[in-house]
């Protein structure tokens, strides 16, 4: 997530935390305002280089607060949070998805097909994760690189990532292994959030088969175990 915000707004946010709390321990430690110049006239720098590192360390456990579990609560504030933050600044994708691809492989009579597919997200301001969960027997699946970000032509919202799937007995037409890869947008309607969009694989890509399809998800109800 941290890739969908801008960098230079981020930096200067948090360079005023630092001075913030630079200036708090300043003046805690001289007592109040009144006694800053006399503290600087005396063993001030001396001072200041023992707190510096006590600062660091209180700004980084607030960094991490912020970006990995406080954010979350304030994405949940009505409106603020879950309309202005959630669809301008960046969604919170957190939880299980559950939906269906339609492939342009078909089966025997002609039909294109159908295969359900559910993704497990972890987010925070500093990682991004997805879990590829799957209900296929015949084949597994691992996630190998994934990311949220934003188009700025339009301002939407868009989740990508890459595949690999290996297949441990694979029939005479299909490879042991093959890659893949999706990208959905992220689309508000009403009260629910929609992932939308287009996955591509190489699979059989030497014989001309490989295969493309849609995709749909959106967030399940219960946990995905």
């Amino acid at each position: 997530m941290w890739k969908v915000f801008p960098k230079f707004g981020i930096a200067k946010v948090l360079m005023f935390v630092i001075c913030i709390l630079v200036t708090i321990g300043g003046v805690w430690v001289t007592r109040g305002w009144s006694g800053v110049t006399d503290f600087f006239n005396r063993d001030g720098l001396e001072v200041v280089s023992r707190i510096t590192v006590p600062v660091l360390v209180l700004f980084l456990i607030f960094t991490w607060l912020m970006g990995t579990y406080v954010w979350r609560f304030v994405w949940q504030i009505p409106y603020f949070g879950k309309t202005l933050l959630n669809q301008k600044v960046c969604p919170d994708l957190n939880g299980n998805w559950t939906g269906e691809t339609i492939s342009t492989f078909t089966d025997p009579d002609g039909n294109p097909y159908n295969k359900t597919v559910k993704l497990a997200i972890k987010a925070s301001f500093f990682t991004f994760d997805i879990r590829l969960i799957s209900d296929d027997k015949y084949q597994r699946s691992t996630v190998v690189q994934s990311e949220i970000y934003k188009d700025h032509r339009d301002g939407s919202f868009y989740l990508s990532y890459i595949f690999e799937s290996v297949v441990d007995q694979p029939l005479k037409t299909d490879d042991s292994k093959f890659d893949g890869a999706a990208k959905l947008h992220i689309r508000f309607e009403e009260d629910e959030v929609l992932l939308v969009g287009v996955y591509w694989t190489n699979r059989c890509w030497q014989k001309g088969m490989q295969t493309a399809g849609t995709i749909k998800l959106r967030r399940a109800e219960s946990a995905l175990k």
